[in-house]
Parts: C-alpha cells; sequence; structure tokens
C-alpha cells in the first residue's frame, strides 16, 4: 500500500474543515457520512475505495467512481 504524503493529508483536513463549516456539522459527522455513503454503494456494486471520491455540501452530494468500467 502506497503512503500518502503528509501534505496531501493536511489537503484532506482543510477540506474537510471547510466542509464541515459549510454544513454546520464536525468533521467526524461528515467523515461517518462518507463511510456510510460509501458503504451502501458498495453493497450493490464492487467499490475500491481509492477509486471513490465523495464531496458534501451545504446543497449537493457528489460521487465520483474513478474505476475500471
Amino acid at each position: 500500500m502506497m503512503s500518502v504524503p503528509s501534505v496531501q493529508i493536511a489537503k484532506e483536513r482543510v477540506r474537510a474543515l471547510v466542509i464541515a463549516d459549510r454544513m454546520h456539522c464536525t468533521p467526524d459527522t461528515v467523515e461517518q457520512m462518507s463511510t456510510d455513503i460509501y458503504l451502501a454503494i458498495s453493497k450493490y456494486m464492487e467499490v475500491k475505495p481509492e477509486h471513490f471520491d465523495l464531496e458534501i455540501t451545504r446543497s449537493d452530494i457528489h460521487i465520483k467512481y474513478t474505476g475500471e468500467k
């Protein structure tokens, strides 16, 4: 498994904080929602976490899967 550079980790943490602020909920809540949505989708199709991207904003949820078809 590849290690994630610390710059990428910091970027994701800042992104999570901005999203949480816009949604008025804690980063833990946003993370839990992301995990729940991922688990729900993975029940119906094979999804690898490294190919799954979920962006939650106050008005939208964007799901991107970049894996093989």
